[in-house]
């Protein structure tokens, strides 16, 4: 990698931006797994789709 690309801020700031994302969207699936009615509800939905493709 060439020093001009180490030097560049904007593709720092950009990079920071993606982790921090990430980041945010990890704990909302952290909240949501908390939450029992979603557990369920996710549950129920992957047996009904799985029952779907198994029943084809």
């Amino acid at each position: 990698m060439p020093k001009k690309d180490l030097m560049n801020k904007d593709e720092r700031e950009i990079k920071q931006r993606n982790i921090n994302r990430r980041s945010l969207k990890i704990d909302e699936f952290k909240r949501k797994i908390s939450d029992d009615l979603y557990m369920d509800h996710a549950i129920k939905k992957i047996a009904s789709d799985l029952s779907r493709y198994l029943t084809k």
